[in-house]
């Protein structure tokens, strides 16, 4: 079978009905780069997409497989299927399920430096393995996205899946932060907003404003990012009615088991930031329709 005399059969046809790649992808619900793939002889149609290919180019099937012998179709068909499963199975997959494995196992190591008196690593390393983690994730997730996903529905559902293992992350890193790694002994409160913030600012070095300050201002956003795709909460008055309700949740939880001070700027600070990010993804969505 010869991807590159399909690709260039594809390609033909496709301008002979003057669509662009894009159009054609469309009407085919895959991605434009897979099309680019098929024309070029660098990858070949699913074959559950056959048809749906021929009716758009106004082909028989047979055409597309490389031949018009009626007698050879069954043939051809096997052979057909037989190249598209050796092109999906290269490196490219193994670099993929390599990639998340990698990932888990550094998450894993995060948790043992993050739990275990016993290793001493600096907090930044710490979270260096948790970053190196999620990149892992990301790059598998791009490889397999690129070279093995064709239609729109199943990249949805590979970034879905990349996103979900990137949350999960995510909130085991929040946890340990707001609550699991805290070590102190305070039941206290502000009710006055911008209380805390102004003794800062007078009163607090460089590395108290870093921490107070614009930790809690961008410590939330990677939860912003989640709940606005992947959850698909995008409504303005239950997105931040539900923010509002984690933020206070976190904030009671420390008083309430002495690991913290409840702040009413902790909460404006979090909730400052999840709006600001908000906005920017509302607006990224308009420009994009």
């Amino acid at each position: 079978m010869d991807s590159n005399k399909i690709g260039s059969f594809i390609r033909e046809k496709r301008k002979e009905k003057g669509f662009t790649q894009e159009e054609l992808a469309n009407r085919l619900f895959v991605t434009e780069k897979a099309v680019s793939k098929w024309e070029t002889g660098r990858g070949i149609p699913d074959i559950s997409l056959l048809v749906p290919l021929a009716q758009e180019l106004g082909v028989e099937v047979s055409e597309i497989l490389g031949g018009e012998v009626k007698s050879a179709e069954v043939e051809r068909v096997i052979e057909y299927a037989k190249t598209n499963k050796k092109f999906k199975s290269d490196w490219k997959f193994l670099f993929s399920i390599v990639c998340i494995l990698l990932s888990v196992l550094t998450f894993l190591s995060y948790l043992r430096f993050e739990y275990d008196p016993r290793i001493e690593v600096n907090y930044f390393i710490r979270l260096g393995f948790l970053v190196v983690a999620s990149v892992l994730v990301f790059l598998g997730n791009k490889m397999y996205s690129d070279h093995f996903v064709e239609t729109l529905e199943d990249k949805r559902r590979t970034e879905r899946f990349s996103m979900m293992v990137l949350f999960l992350y995510y909130v085991v890193f929040l946890f340990n932060v707001v609550l699991f790694a805290r070590y102190v002994n305070v039941s206290s409160y502000n009710l006055i907003p911008f209380a805390s913030i102004i003794e800062i600012l007078r009163q607090g070095n460089l590395y108290q404003i870093v921490i107070n300050l614009f930790g809690n201002f961008f410590v939330f956003m990677p939860l912003e990012f989640f709940l606005f795709y992947l959850f698909g909460m995008q409504k303005c008055f239950f997105h931040f009615l539900l923010s509002f309700f984690i933020l206070l949740s976190i904030e009671v939880a420390q008083f309430v088991f002495r690991l913290g001070v409840f702040d009413v700027d902790d909460i404006f600070l979090s909730l400052l930031g999840m709006v600001c990010l908000y906005f920017v993804f509302v607006k990224r969505k308009k420009s994009s329709k």
